[in-house]
């Protein structure tokens, strides 16, 4: 609430949709005093819903969606919607990292480093206009195309609203936008245990199947692949089936373009990630997106 209290634009009002949550956020925000708040409590459950149910309480030329566990700098929407608002952007695309106080055991370094290179993805793909990932996190509409396209939320999936909207804007040919800016980041407290990490990749493999974007699930399937060709060249030393040079080779590219994805946001946005981190991710990050994908396709997952 201390965040948007102190934003240097103040000309907007915050619309909180309590989603029957157990975190106690509606009488914290209820009893916290902001201005210009409307609280509302969700009739119905769901985050889509919820967002549906906020909707009527739309007025404003942008519409600027975060969650209730990020927190951001005090120009954070001063810079969004200038930016935005010169750039004439239908849907706004901002970064987000996981919390440097939330960065302690090396588990967390690691997913630090991966929240870095997601923003290279979302960024170099919106740049070069064709988006293939966003974050409902740090994410913006004009009012007017989110309210006349929230039926094209996939109800048959607890998440993607995010997603949804962004392949809705790409068919309608909207001005989507990426605001690169490190006023424009929110932080977020990343999962704290290997089990929730899981069970949010997971929801995140879960809506792959609802895509239409052809873009989007091709690039999912490269990122895929590079990662099990990892592996399979790997076994395929080990076997002796081809020469190792092969699986080094591999090993080396993939290590070079995701080495390149950390830094690029580490640098600009000045988050604190150690090249160990990214060794070791490096090495980790095949097993862990073939652990995730065939188990989350298998046994589904938890909603939080």
């Amino acid at each position: 609430m201390k965040c948007l209290e102190n934003q240097t634009y103040t000309n907007f009002k915050i619309i909180l949709i309590d989603d029957n949550s157990t975190d106690l956020t509606f009488s914290l925000a209820e009893n916290y005093g902001l201005k210009n708040l409307i609280l509302k409590k969700n009739p119905n459950s769901g985050k889509k819903s919820a967002l549906k149910f906020g909707s009527q309480f739309l007025s404003g030329e942008y519409v600027i969606l975060t969650d209730a566990d990020c927190f951001m700098n005090e120009n954070w929407l001063e810079t969004i919607v200038s930016i935005s608002v010169a750039n004439n952007f239908d849907m706004i695309l901002s970064p987000v990292v996981i919390c440097a106080e939330n960065v302690k055991s090396l588990f967390q370094r690691l997913w630090q480093a991966e929240s870095c290179s997601f923003i290279t993805i979302t960024a170099g793909s919106c740049i070069a206009s064709k988006p293939v990932m966003c974050n409902g996190g740090n994410i913006g509409y004009k009012t007017d195309f989110f309210k006349e396209n929230l039926s094209g939320f996939n109800q048959k999936f607890f998440s993607g609203d995010d997603m949804f909207m962004l392949e809705r804007a790409k068919k309608m040919h909207k001005k989507i936008g990426y605001v690169k800016n490190p006023n424009a980041l929110v932080e977020t407290f990343g999962p704290e245990t290997f089990k929730s990490l899981f069970n949010q990749r997971s929801r995140w493999v879960s809506k792959t199947s609802g895509y239409r974007d052809f873009f989007t699930l091709f690039f999912a399937f490269i990122v895929f692949s590079a990662n099990i060709g990892v592996i399979v060249l790997l076994v395929f030393s080990a076997l002796k089936i081809i020469s190792p040079i092969f699986f080094v080779l591999m090993f080396l590219l993939k290590f070079f373009a995701d080495f390149l994805s950390v830094k690029l946001p580490k640098d600009f946005f000045k988050i604190r990630v150690k090249f160990f981190d990214i060794i070791v991710l490096a090495l980790f990050y095949p097993y862990y997106v073939l652990f995730t994908v065939v188990t989350s396709l298998l046994k589904g997952f938890k909603w939080k």
